[in-house]
């Protein structure tokens, strides 16, 4: 008996943990078990051609809101070229749902709820020797033409029973983002998510995790994201773990780690020692979701916003970790208003990613269930994201889409982060939320989001926002996008249209300091013992019009050098100069 394995992840560079899991679960020497991952952005065709050349006797598919509509696509059409083929369902997409499913899609011959390690093991020790298998607990299945629902499997108490997902061959995961869980469950009861379907955390063995991340960082796995909905909910156990991570990685540090925490539970002993971690190993992932009390209290989420605000702060002191804030449009009691200030409360704690999500009615959370309480209107299909409500209408969620793709093009890849705050600051009183509002109109109004964009039209499109809507700042808005755009762009020019300023005395004074060894030694020490040619293919110099770390101090010229890797051209410093030109 042959068995196959499958999943479409989002990405290429994703992998899946749920079948890894089952993948070392199932094993045993009576079936061949093969494991294969596509993703969404595939041909339907070909995935279909590549299960039909492994010819399983039974095929298995692990679905999710991203891929269940390809899923259920692929299991009608593979169950014409291979009527025999027994088809098996499982994942939280079709694990609240599965009578309804398998009636509308005949092609599917069993659907596994809740987890599965175990469940799978069992009905394919009874597929292979041909026993009944409808009586499973944890199964729903289809019997000559009739559906039957069997009751649920119990949890898995004892995790330390299930066979680690990483002590193989790791050659598939290079290159490719790791999910990772020290425990399941949450310690909260959110009513939007689907952990809010059972009670409790469970944790795996501390040995057992120990044991797995010193084979992933020894493979040198480049990202893995710990998928445990609140990373800190066992602070001890929190701080032995990134303890063990930092010293088991010493001063090779190939592998970054994601977390879900929540911030407001850090004590001072975790803040004082997140304070000595390097640079670019940890990102934080915190649920902000929504500043409005009531919001929260409808979801039964629990926030101490107060010390959110100062744990975070502080944590943004050290400038050492990535800090990732998500917010969630569509919450209860939380209209258009009222969200638009939550995301002004998370913009000004100045994070490094402001996630703009909007709800999704997930099937077996406690929100979907009560939909009607709040007029939810929601996508028939997935990821079933909410389309209206009683405090937002349609018109309001098109709106925050715009500005979603607007914090995505510009907040969140820092391409205009002093241009933006700037903005922010001067024109908009500290509303972010108010920028991104009228200038999502103006892209609107000029039909800018149906258009496909080059990175420097980001940049020329902001400037003529500014310059339609707010003529007298537009000088100092045009330097700082210069100055915003030669920090992240490859290149040593600016756009004609951001209006260089280039005094014919520019080539003979940038000549003069890439020539003086006092100014080499204390700034540029690096390029040092090389020719003035060779320094400056990559060294550009502009002249701004405004001092682009103090704005506020009015026009005046400032010439800035910038410098640039050798190998890959990114601009790595820049140097304000004195020259004295007012």
């Amino acid at each position: 008996m042959k068995v196959l394995l499958t999943t479409l992840n989002a990405r290429y560079t994703h992998s899946s943990l749920a079948l890894a899991y089952l993948r070392e679960s199932c094993k045993d020497e009576k079936w061949i078990l093969e494991c294969r991952e596509f993703t969404i952005n595939d041909r339907l065709a070909s995935i279909l051609a590549n299960i039909y050349r492994i010819r399983p006797a039974v095929l298995c598919f692990s679905c999710y809101i991203w891929n269940i509509q390809q899923v259920l696509e692929l299991c009608n059409d593979y169950k014409q070229v291979d009527p025999d083929c027994i088809i098996v369902l499982g994942g939280p997409e079709v694990s609240y749902d599965s009578e309804n499913i398998m009636t509308a899609h005949t092609a599917i011959d069993i659907i596994i709820s809740g987890e599965g390690e175990h469940t799978l093991k069992v009905l394919l020790h009874h597929l292979y020797s041909g026993r009944d298998h409808t009586r499973i607990k944890g199964l729903t299945c289809r019997c000559c033409d009739n559906i039957t629902h069997n009751e649920p499997a119990v949890l898995i108490d004892d995790l330390s029973c299930i066979p680690s997902p990483y002590q193989g061959d790791m050659s598939f995961y290079y290159h490719k983002m790791v999910y990772y869980e020290t425990s399941r469950g949450c310690p909260f009861n959110c009513s939007y998510c689907i952990s809010s379907t059972f009670r409790g955390v469970r944790y795996f063995p501390m040995d057992r995790v120990k044991q797995d991340l010193r084979a992933l960082i020894k493979h040198g796995i480049n990202k893995i994201k710990f998928v445990d909905r609140t990373f800190n909910s066992n602070e001890k156990r929190c701080l032995d773990l990134m303890k063990f991570i930092l010293d088991e990685m010493g001063e090779k540090r190939e592998t970054s780690f994601h977390f879900e925490v929540c911030v407001d539970l850090f004590s001072d002993e975790t803040l004082n020692f997140l304070k000595d971690i390097p640079k670019g190993i940890f990102d934080f992932e915190i649920g902000v979701q929504s500043t409005c009390p009531a919001s929260l209290q409808a979801v039964n989420r629990r926030m101490n916003w107060d010390k959110l605000v100062i744990n975070t702060r502080k944590i943004q002191s050290y400038r050492n970790i990535h800090l990732h804030l998500d917010l969630i449009a569509g919450l209860p009691f939380e209209d258009y208003k009222r969200f638009g200030q939550s995301f002004d409360d998370v913009y000004r704690l100045n994070p490094d990613v402001i996630q703009l999500g909007f709800l999704k009615l997930l099937k077996g959370s406690e929100i979907y269930i009560q939909r009607d309480r709040h007029r939810y209107r929601y996508q028939t299909l997935a990821p079933y994201e909410v389309l209206s409500n009683a405090y937002l209408t349609y018109d309001d969620l098109i709106m925050l889409h715009d500005i979603e793709d607007l914090v995505e093009k510009y907040y969140n890849t820092c391409l205009v982060q002093h241009t933006f705050q700037y903005i922010a600051d001067n024109i908009y009183n500290g509303s972010a939320f108010s920028l991104l509002e009228e200038y999502a109109l103006f892209w609107r109004n000029h039909d800018l989001y149906d258009k496909p964009h080059r990175r420097e039209n980001l940049y020329i499109s902001l400037s003529q926002f500014i310059k339609q809507n707010h003529q007298e700042f537009g000088a100092a808005v045009n330097e700082l996008l210069k100055y915003d755009y030669l920090l992240n762009n490859r290149v040593y020019k600016v756009p004609e249209q951001l209006e260089s300023y280039y005094p014919a005395e520019a080539q003979e004074y940038l000549n003069s300091i890439l020539k003086d060894d006092d100014f080499l030694r204390e700034y540029v020490p690096e390029m040092r013992g090389k020719s003035l040619r060779e320094i400056k293919k990559y060294a550009y110099l502009e002249y701004l019009k405004i001092n682009p770390l103090d704005p506020r101090a009015g026009l005046h010229i400032i010439p800035v050098l910038f410098l640039y890797n050798q190998q890959d051209h990114k601009c790595y410093r820049n140097i304000l100069l004195d020259t004295g030109v007012k």
